[in-house]
């Protein structure tokens, strides 16, 4: 019995920490990839702790929790994390040796590869009733309780415990990873909120400084700085109202969104201005990217008539990237595509301390 309550008590504070650490993923690591390959690597961890204190079964043969933990990582991670946690848990099993190493390592595939069926029936985004919770706790219990029997047919009592801690797991531990998945759900749409227009759904103006202040951290050199204007808008929400003014905007959302590289950075600025930052090679092949974006923008709108956009630009050749310099430089630039005859594209060069408008 004493052995049993210190693997119980073993089992709940891998569960502790386990979802401590699950949780920290959800908030602080935006990429999907990412976030459940780190949930693969903490509940395969949590896997590996609890079959360091295992039920011997007879030599190389032991019992143990892993299978909710594996369960766990396929359910709320998803394959990659599933597979993190498969190839965490097995290796640890084959360091562990024996003659029992073939089927623990089955026995956590196949624990893994129904997990991931249940999700898949199940879905991720809603939350779970009570019944399947009860069939996960199934799905977890059954490799492991097989095997069990298989090997130490005659063990009732450890077969019992072991199901109870493996069904507990799988209930408390359960509720509480998606008590964490449903808040980090939650923070990380706030702050994609928090950080998007929602007009246009590009980033905002905040977005945009905290990228340019990335951007001066590494001191990146061979930026282009873009400002884009729509021009008339005015006209266009005066004579058409602001439900057409708010339809031009969204298509030159969408028309940035489909132009701009992963690379690339866009945002809105604010009213009818948008900021793009380009990674290039030179001042010339920024040239050719401004002038896709202008043709880009050509959006349609009322009766066949189509709005247009200036665009100014300002290069950082072989320089270190400053914002304020680039949105100052930027702006003479389109103010200069703006007064010599819109829809157009103007850079602003300096040479020899001389400052003149090249368009």
């Amino acid at each position: 019995m004493a052995q049993y309550l210190l693997i119980f008590a073993n089992t709940v504070g891998a569960m502790a920490v386990c979802t401590f650490l699950y949780g920290l993923a959800q908030r602080g690591i935006r990429m999907t990839a990412l976030r459940r390959a780190a949930v693969g690597l903490v509940l395969g961890c949590g896997g590996i702790v609890v079959m360091a204190q295992p039920i011997i079964l007879s030599p190389g043969f032991q019992a143990d929790a892993r299978g909710a933990f594996v369960g766990m990582a396929a359910a709320f991670g998803g394959p990659i994390a599933a597979g993190m946690a498969v190839i965490l848990t097995v290796a640890a099993r084959v360091v562990i040796g024996g003659n029992g190493v073939v089927a623990g390592a089955l026995v956590i595939a196949v624990t893994a590869a129904g997990a991931l069926l249940w999700r898949y029936q199940v879905g991720n985004s809603r939350k779970r009733t009570w019944a399947e919770w009860l069939s996960i706790s199934l799905v977890c219990i059954a490799p492991s309780a097989i095997t069990l029997l298989a090997v130490a047919g005659s063990m009732w009592m450890t077969s019992i415990f072991l199901s109870v801690v493996i069904a507990l797991i799988v209930f408390v531990f359960g509720k509480m990873l998606e008590t964490e998945q449903r808040r980090g759900q939650r923070e990380r749409e706030l702050k994609r909120e928090a950080s998007t227009d929602s007009l246009t759904a590009l980033p905002n103006r905040r977005a945009l400084e905290a990228y340019a202040r990335e951007l001066e951290r590494e001191k990146a050199t061979d930026v282009l700085f873009l400002l884009i204007d729509i021009d008339h808008f005015k006209k266009i929400n005066d004579e058409y109202g602001h439900d057409a003014g708010d339809a031009v905007l969204r298509e030159i959302g969408s028309a940035i969104r489909s132009t701009v590289r992963d690379s690339d950075f866009a945002a809105r600025v604010g009213g009818e201005e948008f900021a793009v930052i380009v990674r290039t090679g030179s001042a010339e092949a920024g040239r050719l990217v401004a002038e896709r974006f202008r043709k880009a923008l050509r959006v349609p709108f009322g009766a066949g008539r189509q709005a247009h956009a200036s665009i100014g630009g300002f290069f950082f050749e072989q320089e270190p990237f400053n914002f304020h310099q680039g949105y100052q430089r930027a702006d003479q630039a389109l103010y200069a595509s703006k007064a010599t005859g819109r829809d157009r594209v103007t850079f602003h060069q300096e040479r020899k301390d001389e400052l003149r408008l090249a368009s």
